[in-house]
């Protein structure tokens, strides 16, 4: 039988709490945000004013994912969830200033 603690190790909330500490962690750590998940990023700022946000998104997505099939560690599925994240935000954002979403 696997045990309670195994659920509440694996579960959804605990799986966006890792997103939300690896999204905040990193960008202050690269000086992108000091605000918060939710809050600015210079990074996606300026790559979404040259439109390239969302292409920048996706190589990191598919560099997780090829580093995932190699070696399968928690960290990388939740680091392609935050880069996921930040392309949907950064997407309603393009679409918001009448660029294609």
């Amino acid at each position: 039988m696997v045990e309670e603690k195994f659920y509440k190790d694996n579960s959804l909330e605990q799986f966006f709490a890792n997103v939300r500490a690896s999204l905040e962690a990193h960008a202050e750590l690269k000086g992108y945000n000091d605000t918060g998940a939710d809050g600015r990023n210079i990074l996606f700022e300026f790559t979404t004013k040259y439109g390239i946000s969302n292409g920048h998104a996706m190589g990191e997505i598919i560099y997780k994912a090829v580093e995932y099939i190699k070696n399968p560690r928690k960290v990388l599925l939740e680091k392609i969830a935050g880069w996921a994240f930040m392309a949907w935000k950064h997407n309603e954002h393009q679409a918001e200033d009448g660029r294609k979403p």
